[in-house]
C-alpha cells in the first residue's frame, strides 16, 4: 500500500499537515465534484445489478397505439397509424426499476455537491466558533477529503444490496408484492448491514474531518472531534 494511502487511512492529521500549505478551495472543489462523479457512477452499477434480480413482468399501455378514440373515429377519411398495435405490451419489471433509477442518479450527483456545501458550512462555522484560524478554502478541501469514504461506502452497501435481493424472491408480477419483498431487505440481517455500512462510514469520515480540523484550525482535540461527529452524523440521521 504507497504510503499516501496508509496515512490518509491510520493517520489523517499527518495526511493533512504534509498538504497543508497546498489546501484550497479550488481543490477542494474539484475533488468533490470527483467524488461525486465515482458516488455516482458506483451507485449505478449497483443499481443496475440491483434491478437484473427483477425477473416479473407488468402489462403497460403500448405508446405505439394512439388512444382508442383516434382508432375507432379517425381523422377525417384518414386512417391513424399505428391502430393495428396491440393495446397493451408485456414489460420487465426490471427495465422498469432500471429506468426509475437512471431518472434519479442526476438527482442524486447534485444533492452530493450540495451536501458537501452544506457540511463545508458547518466545518467552517463550528471550527470558528471553537476558536479556528483557518481559512474558508482549506476547509472546503478537508470536506471534500471526507466524503472520499462515501465511495467506500456506497461501494460496499451497493454489494450488499445486490447480495440480499440476489436470496430474495422477486420473480412475482404484483407491484404491491414485490413492495412488500423489498421493503423486508430493510429489516433483519439486511437491515442491520446497512445500518453497520452506513454509520461505519460516518465514522471513516469524522475521522478524516477530525484530522483535518486539527491541523487547519488549530483547535483541540476534542473541539475537532466534537465538530467532526456532528457533521457526520447528521447525514445519517436525516436518511
Amino acid at each position: 500500500m504507497p504510503s499516501t494511502i496508509r496515512t490518509f487511512l491510520l493517520r489523517p492529521g499527518a495526511f493533512f499537515e504534509q498538504r497543508r500549505d497546498r489546501l484550497g478551495g479550488v481543490r477542494g472543489g474539484g475533488l468533490a465534484l470527483g467524488i461525486a462523479v465515482a458516488v455516482t457512477a458506483v451507485l449505478g452499477v449497483a443499481l443496475r445489478l440491483f434491478a437484473a434480480q427483477f425477473t416479473g413482468t407488468v402489462e403497460r399501455d403500448n405508446p405505439a397505439r394512439p388512444p382508442d378514440q383516434l382508432c375507432e373515429d379517425g381523422v377525417g377519411e384518414m386512417t391513424v397509424a399505428g391502430c393495428d398495435e396491440p393495446a397493451t405490451r408485456t414489460v420487465e419489471i426490471g427495465s422498469l426499476v432500471w429506468d426509475q433509477a437512471t431518472e434519479v442518479l442526476p438527482g442524486l450527483f447534485v444533492g452530493f455537491i450540495i451536501v458537501w456545501l452544506g457540511l463545508l458550512v458547518l466545518l467552517y462555522v463550528g471550527a470558528k466558533v471553537a476558536g479556528g484560524s483557518g481559512r474558508f478554502g482549506e476547509t472546503a478541501e478537508v470536506a471534500a477529503w471526507g466524503l472520499l469514504p462515501s465511495v467506500v461506502g456506497v461501494a460496499a452497501g451497493g454489494a450488499a444490496l445486490v447480495f440480499f435481493a440476489a436470496s430474495t424472491d422477486l420473480s412475482a408480477s404484483s407491484p404491491e408484492l414485490l413492495l412488500e419483498q423489498v421493503r423486508r431487505l430493510q429489516n433483519g440481517l439486511s437491515g442491520f448491514v446497512f445500518l453497520a455500512i452506513q454509520v461505519g462510514t460516518a465514522a471513516w469520515q469524522a475521522y478524516v474531518w477530525a484530522g483535518g480540523l486539527r491541523v487547519v484550525h488549530e483547535i483541540s482535540r476534542y473541539a475537532a472531534v466534537a465538530i467532526a461527529v456532528i457533521a457526520a452524523t447528521l447525514p445519517v440521521i436525516a436518511a
